[in-house]
């Protein structure tokens, strides 16, 4: 899983362990290997526009002066690498280990400070190494045109007794896919490059603006079984029998003869599915930069950049003044809350790409046994994150979605799933959920409100006029009162969902209020839809003694339908305009933390009718849905996802829905103050050192699970700051 993401302009960087996420913190047993460049995304963010996952790299030292008896070399390996990759690499240097006397020493890297600035986009890690050598390292990382740029400071040992060599592969994966790509040691640039089409990416080393002298560079192709991940153990056999060239002679004297021969390249292009493998002299004190560009072209690289100390200070700079143009936190927001809302809008800003188009998270893992991948634009999602963007002030931003947004708009006027950041359709496993619409049309309506965008209103009116035809229209084929039926938003059951129909009530209302603030006139047929579907929201059907129903005639497998009929339960049946009989359970009253959006944040709840129920349900939903031991809220009853894991938006969703008032004079009673408490402490005390929110906490281990960061997570976190009263704090 990564432990988070920098990006800016075209690129996308993670950080992780590069573990399968099947195989989890909570099952993996790591919690301080850190984490190192695993995953990089460009020139869009979505998951069709991967560059590589798979890179892994390791400092080797070598003593200049020979000692009989001492090590000959030192290998120490950093984490987070490609597992494949690093066991290689261990597995040959631990048989290099058994033919070398004086032996080679293997270590590793241990990360001791993880720091990602709150107010700046820049990454702080510092490591220290195991074995018999006491060595430092302090990284610091930013974006900054279209590169991931890191300095290196390496300390501990001094350049007249040792050096050190850094060795790096990785294997391009331009475009999510392997045919067709060509890998290239540019000798311009002293570059391994990986490219296609007009996606050249580029790992240089570099001491100021001159290149580290290189000691190995091979492209290789899997079609051919030259692959390079496996040539770890040729490198470090390479520097060994420098020794042996030199001979003993000089071992222990003060003599000025250089034991440095460089290494020859070998092999530098590959075409198909390919690797690379490069190899710098690197210092072993002062400092150097490792840069990772992403450029249309190999001329590109020939382009010179700034220092890298004035690209951390120009990052540095851009990010405190754009924070500063955003609405601050309420002043009783404490110190640390007003640092993690910063690094909350950092990381809004992170996730949405040049396009406007806003990721759900970064992709994790495309092998897609264990989730659909998340690098995709959900209209539910984006709705709460642009929703979040305005009440922050991030006026700028949340336009740029809406611009996005009108691409995505299907023919007839609906959003469906979701989208990549060029507008079009993602692969989908559930096409039609009704509340997505609903999500863009409340959500725009919310930005031309607060962000009093009236120019944005114009330009984007044939994008409303038609979403919301399509939502006074659609109906459900076997009852008409209904609206049409689609996946719920946990995109797992099918039926006419509260949440679907609290969302389509508050988006038709949203476009007539639009339509009356810019003084145009309100078609008759969204008005009395809307006074329909909210009274459907209000109705028996959905409230009933005080419980509140999930979903109407929720769509049932065949397997399903004998067992409900053994229940003594009737089905009814409706036919689908392909023809094929289709069987619904009437009602469906399980517990669900969606049902609350008919207060938070859509508003067509008739509280003073039914506030007694409301309470109800905030009662039930920290009953059933609060996990005892671990705390944090589930998503609903027998949550089978992830075993149901406790979330953090649903957590927030709670806190925030709980106290929520809407001029009602009985207002929330202490039990819901005290929930809200509750869900606002647990969400404070599981915040990962980084700043950055997951989807899931593993009940276990109170640590980060599943995917990180999860934008929908830090829009929740980011409401809930600028409207949770001040009391929930007390």
């Amino acid at each position: 899983m990564l432990r988070l993401t920098l990006a800016r302009d075209h690129l996308l960087c993670g950080y992780g362990t590069n573990l399968d996420p099947s195989v989890d913190l909570k099952f993996s047993g790591e919690s301080t290997a850190g984490a190192r460049p695993s995953i990089f995304f460009g020139p869009r963010r979505d998951a069709l526009n991967l560059i590589t996952k798979r890179l892994h790299h390791a400092l080797v030292v070598r003593p200049k002066t020979l000692m009989d008896m001492r090590p000959r070399l030192h290998v120490l390996a950093f984490p987070g690498g490609d597992p494949e990759v690093a066991r290689i690499w261990q597995e040959q240097a631990q048989s290099l280990a058994q033919q070398i006397r004086p032996k080679v020493v293997l270590g590793e890297w241990q990360q001791t400070a993880s720091v990602l600035e709150a107010d700046a986009d820049i990454y702080q890690q510092e490591f220290r190494s195991t074995g018999d050598l006491a060595l430092q390292l302090r990284v610091h990382a930013c974006i900054e045109d279209d590169a991931l740029r890191e300095s290196w400071q390496l300390s501990g040992l001094n350049t007249s007794d040792y050096e050190a060599y850094l060795i790096y592969w990785f294997e391009s994966e331009i475009g999510a896919g392997h045919q067709m790509q060509s890998t290239l040691f540019y000798e311009p640039a002293r570059a391994l490059t990986a490219y296609r089409g007009q996606v050249c990416f580029a790992l240089q080393a570099l001491e100021g603006d001159q290149s580290l002298p290189l000691a190995f560079a091979e492209c290789g192709t899997w079609q051919h079984q030259a692959r390079t991940a496996g040539r770890f153990a040729d490198i470090l056999r390479s520097i060994w029998a420098r020794d042996e060239l030199v001979g003993f002679s000089q071992a222990g004297t003060q003599k000025s003869v250089s034991s440095w021969l460089p290494l020859e390249p070998n092999s530098l292009a590959a075409l198909g599915r390919t690797d690379g493998i490069i190899a710098w002299h690197v210092p072993v004190e002062g400092s150097f930069e490792l840069r990772f560009r992403l450029t249309e072209n190999l001329d590109q690289l020939m382009q010179p950049m700034s220092p890298i100390e004035e690209a951390l200070r120009q990052v540095r700079e851009t990010d405190q003044t754009w924070l500063r143009s955003l609405k601050k936190a309420p002043a009783h927001v404490p110190d640390l809350q007003q640092k993690q809302y910063q690094r909350t809008l950092l990381t809004l800003k992170q996730m949405q790409d040049s396009t406007g188009g806003i990721i759900a998270a970064p992709e994790f893992h495309y092998d897609l046994t264990h989730c659909g991948g998340y690098a995709y634009c959900w209209g539910r999602d984006a709705g709460f994150i642009s929703y979040a963007m305005d009440v922050c002030g991030m006026f700028k931003e949340s336009a740029r979605f809406y611009r996005y947004m009108q691409t995505c708009q299907s023919a007839d006027g609906s959003f469906l799933h979701r989208h990549d950041m060029d507008g079009n359709l993602g692969s989908s496993w559930g096409l039609l959920q009704p509340d997505e619409t609903a999500s863009v049309v409340f959500g725009f309506w919310q930005h031309v409100k607060l962000a009093e965008n009236k120019a944005l209103a114009e330009e984007l009116k044939p994008m409303v006029d038609k979403a919301a035809n399509w939502l006074s229209s659609s109906r459900h084929p076997l009852d008409p009162e209904l609206p049409i039926p689609g996946f719920d938003l946990w995109e797992e059951r099918e039926g006419v969902h509260y949440y679907s129909v609290a969302a389509m009530a508050a988006g038709l209302q949203a476009a007539i209020d639009l339509y009356s603030y810019m003084q145009w006139p309100v078609p008759s047929a969204w008005t009395s839809r809307a006074r329909e579907l909210v009274a459907l929201c209000n109705s028996e059907r959905f409230v009933q003694n005080h419980r509140f129903a999930r979903t109407l005639l929720r769509r049932v497998s065949p397997w399903q339908r004998s067992l409900i009929e053994e229940q003594g339960e009737t089905l009814k049946m409706y036919r689908s305009p392909a023809g094929r009989p289709i069987y619904a359970l009437e009602q469906d009253y399980v517990v669900d933390i969606s049902q609350v959006a008919a207060v938070y944040p859509y508003e067509v709840l008739d509280l003073k009718k039914h506030r007694a129920a409301y309470n109800e349900l905030l009662d039930a939903v920290m009953q059933r849905l609060w996990r005892a031991e671990a705390g944090g809220l589930g998503r609903y009853e027998a949550d089978h996802y992830r075993d149901g894991n406790p979330w953090i938006l649903t957590t927030i969703w709670l806190a925030l829905a709980a106290v929520y008032q809407q001029d009602d004079e009985s207002g929330p009673k202490e039990k819901q103050w005290q929930a809200a408490r509750t869900a606002w402490q647990w969400t404070l005390q599981h915040i990962p050192a980084e700043g950055q929110l997951p989807e899931q906490v593993d009940p276990n281990s109170g640590r980060p699970s599943w995917v990180m960061p999860l934008t929908w997570s830090h829009a929740m976190f980011a409401l809930a700051i600028q409207q949770l009263p001040k009391e929930v704090y007390s």
